[in-house]
């Protein structure tokens, strides 16, 4: 049996494609997607059909008139010759003509649903939920194989060791994945421990791979939940209407942790401006107090006997003395939480620098 390199190969199948007539001027119906133009010029995107694609190429010279039309979403009929790429290593249609473009049903189906989601204010600015200053607890939906989860805790951590994280593991990609991740969505909001934020995460794909996070399940989902909700799908250029539906968007998961949570740096300076507050409040509480129980004294001086100004002084020292002891105990509860947060976070940096 003869062993053949990898270029022997490709160039074999090439060369046999390339004679068989039945690849010649071959015209394909399908819906269009993920359309990209290289830098070079040439356009790339892929052909759809129920259970299949086939990638597409536009030379450079074709580009600039083939492509005035070329949308994703849109169905078409390309002609061209199907060739083996030896690059690439899979089947490719060297497009020649484009023909009859118009809107897929899958395309018209999805622009009514927008409609409708913005009556009914899924993407309402107005109606996002503001996401905690203080988040110790985060909620991640995505798949537990890959690299989002890793990417995510590994930003979180060197942000803030102090975050704790819960994996709603889920499928992010196939026919049932939008129902699986509403489902992880909603049980995270019913979850005794809420996460204080929810991270819904993928990493890149195919533009028809992020099919899940347009269905209107998912969206119900996430405008529902009593959690705020940052979706991080795809890369910077992908954007879904899981992004558009969520409380804040982030470009990549390694951002939506970014968002979520603030430097350490920032928690300790929050922290001492805080305290600060609080002390600079108690005082200026008394302060205002102590003026208001004077001016009383002077305006009544005239009013009363010197015996029942004696006994109203007394009674009014009683009174403060019992204010400055509940002040205290007020004081005393807030300053022990907010001091406990800080010293756990200035231990972590004594011992790992800042």
């Amino acid at each position: 049996m003869k062993i053949y390199s990898v270029n022997e190969c490709t160039r074999l199948l090439a060369g046999r494609m390339k004679k068989d007539y039945i690849f010649s001027h071959v015209a394909v119906r399908g819906t269009i997607s993920s359309v990209h133009t290289h830098f070079s010029g040439v356009t790339y995107f892929t052909l759809l059909g129920e259970e299949s694609r086939l990638f597409c190429v536009i030379g450079r010279m074709g580009s600039s008139f083939l492509t005035r039309n070329l949308m994703s979403g849109m169905e078409a009929t390309v002609i061209g010759d199907i060739r083996f790429n030896t690059l690439s290593g899979w089947p490719s249609l060297f497009v020649e003509r484009v023909m009859d473009i118009h809107k897929s049903r899958n395309q018209e189906e999805k622009e009514d649903m927008v409609k409708e989601l913005e009556r009914e204010g899924y993407f309402d600015p107005l109606r996002k939920k503001g996401l905690p200053s203080f988040p110790f607890h985060i909620g991640i939906i995505s798949s537990e194989s890959g690299a989002v989860v890793h990417d995510i805790v590994k930003t979180a951590g060197l942000r803030n060791p102090c975050v704790r994280f819960t994996l709603y593991s889920t499928s992010v990609q196939g026919e049932e994945a939008a129902r699986a991740m509403a489902d992880k969505i909603r049980e995270a909001c019913r979850a005794e421990d809420k996460p204080d934020i929810l991270i819904l995460a993928r990493g890149g794909g195919a533009e028809d791979d992020l099919s899940p996070f347009n269905d209107r399940i998912l969206l119900d989902a996430i405008h529902e939940s009593s959690i705020p909700l940052i979706s991080a799908v795809g890369h910077e250029t992908d954007t879904t209407l899981s992004d558009l539906t969520a409380d804040r968007r982030a470009s990549t998961p390694t951002q939506a942790a970014e968002i979520a949570i603030p430097e350490r740096a920032v928690w300790l300076s929050l922290l001492r401006d805080r305290i600060r507050e609080l002390e600079e409040g108690r005082k200026s509480c008394f302060l205002s107090k102590k003026q208001e129980i004077a001016d009383m004294l002077i305006s009544m001086k005239e009013h009363t006997s010197p015996k029942g100004l004696q006994d109203l002084r007394r009674e009014i020292q009683s009174q403060v003395l019992l204010l400055d002891r509940k002040k205290e105990m007020q004081l005393k509860s807030r300053y022990r939480s907010v001091l406990e947060s800080l010293m756990s976070l200035q231990k972590w940096s004594s011992g790992h620098g800042n």
